[in-house]
């Protein structure tokens, strides 16, 4: 089994839905901007898991492939957002979507990629009973996101912010979608709830072991492979495992040094890419990798609750692909 590589087919529908999903759009700027990410690729991860998660369990992976495009739907929505927040020009290789539009398009699309999320589930054949849960776990993982999108905005400008309150932001801002996606795609193929609870777990394990794993590509990536500036986390201020971890460590002139250039938006290239090997030197770069793979054990082990099959090794493929990819 090699992952994403086998799921190329699967991909390949989850994209044929999620660009059919905007027909229904009638002005075509509008519809514009809400494909504007989607027509531009990306790895379709959350609606994968909630294919595999279903299959894993028994299912058969169209059942869960509406909760699946929704997820990528919502995905979307917090990316054009983000992006509007951040003032970053491009993403995925192109002109982010408010670059491209302008802001008030870029509000309108996010938005509007948000309610046709909920329309997609509830216009699906999902069971009455589970479409409740489907659409409690959509509406909840949009709520804790904007909880997490707000601590991390909090923390740009907090003096001090510790490992435990950098977990607790990026659980609600990345994990809670790994999170819908594993749990969603499990109530879909009809699981127990003893599965259904693991598979959540593992979603949410996996999703900050993702999370960790691309502040350390933001630092260690190009631009071209990433898609997107590199070294932006540095030059916004974020407070990643990384620098939170190096703060603790850190005294002295590299410590001065490091602060001097966290957030500042007119830093030149040297400067950022001295900071990172200020965080490379006193081994926070290290340690964030460490803890990514750490809880991808964690999650994997979660798995010890689901049948073995095909499917389950894919998902164990899955959460090694979180802290192996480039991009």
């Amino acid at each position: 089994m090699t992952f994403p590589e086998d799921y190329k087919d699967r991909v390949q529908k989850i994209n044929e839905q999620l660009m059919h999903s905007f027909d229904v759009i009638q002005d075509k700027n509008l519809k514009a901007a809400m494909a504007h990410y989607p027509a531009a690729g990306g790895k379709r991860l959350r609606p994968l898991l909630a294919t595999i998660a279903c299959e894993a369990v028994g299912g058969e992976p169209n059942t869960a492939l509406p909760f699946g495009v929704a997820l990528e739907m919502v995905h979307n929505f917090t990316l054009v957002h983000d992006d509007v927040m951040d003032e970053d020009q491009t993403r995925r290789g192109i002109k982010t979507v408010h670059a491209a539009y302008g802001v008030p398009e870029a509000i309108l699309s996010g938005d509007a990629l948000f309610a046709r999320a909920f329309e997609v589930v509830l216009d699906s054949d999902t069971k009455d009973h589970d479409l409740v849960k489907l659409v409690e776990i959509l509406a909840r993982s949009v709520r804790l996101l904007a909880e997490g999108q707000q601590m991390d905005m909090d923390f740009e400008n907090a003096k001090n912010v510790t490992s435990d309150e950098y977990m607790k932001m990026i659980e609600l801002k990345t994990a809670v979608l790994y999170q819908a996606a594993a749990q969603g795609g499990a109530i879909c193929g009809g699981a127990p709830k003893s599965e259904e609870k693991a598979l959540a777990e593992f979603g949410r394990l996996m999703g900050l072991g993702f999370q960790i794993w691309d502040d350390v590509l933001d630092l260690l990536s190009d631009e071209e492979t990433f898609g997107k500036p590199v070294l932006n986390d540095i030059r916004n201020g974020k407070k990643t495992l990384v620098v939170v971890q190096a703060l603790e460590d850190l005294k002295g002139p590299d410590r001065t040094e490091l602060l001097s250039t966290l957030g500042n938006e007119k830093a030149p290239k040297e400067a950022l890419i001295r900071a990172r090997d200020i965080l490379d030197e006193v081994g926070a770069i290290d340690h964030a990798t460490k803890v990514a793979d750490g809880l991808i054990k964690q999650a994997k082990e979660q798995l010890s609750a689901v049948k073995d099959s095909k499917h389950k090794t894919a998902l164990m493929a899955f959460a090694d692909f979180m802290v192996k990819r480039k991009t």
